[in-house]
C-alpha cells in the first residue's frame, strides 16, 4: 500500500496526504461510534480505502502519461488501457486540482493535455 501512496504522492502530494490522514483515522473509524451512531467494520473501511487508492492511482497514471508531452484523451486511454470516457473523467478532476491543463488544441477541436506540477513547473 505504501508503494501506491508513494506513486500518488509523486504526482499529487495533497491527495497522498489525505490518504495518509484517512489511514491514521482508521482506529477511530472502526472502534468508536461517529456522531450518527455508526461504526465502520474493518471490511467497510478497506472497501472504501481500496476504491480511493484505485481512483487516485489511475489519476496519477494519467498525470504520468502527460508529463513528458501533451496528449489527447484517446492516446492517453490507449496507453493506459482505459476507456476514453474514464480518462476524461480523471482529466476533469485533475484540471479542477490544477494538475493538468490544456496545452493546445489541434484541428480546432482536439485538446492535448499536459501535467503541471504544483507551483507551475512540469
Amino acid at each position: 500500500m505504501e508503494e501506491k501512496i508513494a506513486f500518488i504522492e509523486k504526482w499529487d502530494a495533497f491527495s497522498a496526504k489525505k490518504i495518509r490522514a484517512l489511514l491514521e483515522k482508521k482506529p477511530i473509524m472502526v472502534e468508536e461510534m461517529n456522531v450518527y451512531g455508526e461504526i465502520y467494520t474493518h471490511r467497510q473501511f478497506q472497501i472504501a480505502l481500496d476504491a480511493i487508492l484505485r481512483r487516485e492511482t489511475a489519476r496519477s497514471r494519467v498525470c504520468e502519461a502527460v508529463s513528458e508531452k501533451p496528449k489527447p484523451v484517446r492516446e492517453i486511454a490507449g496507453e493506459l488501457g482505459m476507456k476514453p470516457d474514464e480518462v476524461l473523467r480523471h482529466i476533469v478532476e485533475l484540471r479542477r486540482r490544477n494538475l493538468v491543463f490544456v496545452d493546445h488544441i489541434e484541428d480546432g477541436k482536439i485538446p492535448y493535455y499536459r501535467y503541471t506540477a504544483p507551483g507551475g513547473s512540469s
